[in-house]
């Protein structure tokens, strides 16, 4: 594992969010941890700090540890774990361990009091500076993303660590 200048981040967001997916895991030592996969989100300056901001929808489970805690990491792996992601995205921690499963690892940082997937090729170790519910949107938008009502929030994470070839 490598700590980075995280100025030196040099890679596409769009890319990587929007088609290699990145996993968060939210979660500290006195909360339950969970990972899921994500496509929606982005990073810049906010308040003269470095952030990524993410959406998860209210029923997921990783909203709810994300209700107890502000530890929060952000893992990009590599093409070879896709099969990986997608099942990151699409099985809820509450049913089972997705960790067992799913062949990932976690791995727990003290400094930090969170985790991040040691296979990950890099991530960002994050705190939740902000939250907020999405619900007064464009008509267009609730009709082609909320018609059951699931609504995403909104979380606003400074960026505290930047980190690479975690394996």
């Amino acid at each position: 594992m490598l700590k980075k200048d995280l100025l030196e981040f040099n890679r596409n967001v769009f890319d990587e969010l929007n088609f290699k997916w990145g996993i968060i895991t939210a979660g500290d030592k006195t909360t339950k941890v969970n990972s899921m996969t994500v496509s929606w989100g982005g990073f810049g300056v906010l308040w003269n700090k470095y952030v990524c901001y993410i959406f998860v929808r209210k029923s997921r489970y990783t909203h709810d540890i994300l209700d107890n805690t502000d530890s929060l990491t952000i893992s990009f792996l590599t093409d070879e774990y896709k099969k990986e992601k997608i099942y990151m995205g699409r099985i809820s921690g509450r049913d089972e361990n997705k960790y067992e499963k799913s062949n990932l690892h976690i791995t727990f940082d003290p400094d930090y009091n969170g985790y991040y997937i040691k296979e990950a090729q890099y991530a960002f170790k994050m705190k939740v500076i902000y939250k907020t519910d999405l619900l007064d949107l464009p008509k267009d938008i609730m009709d082609n993303f909320y018609k059951d009502n699931d609504y995403h929030t909104m979380y606003v994470c400074e960026i505290k660590q930047y980190l690479e070839n975690l394996e």
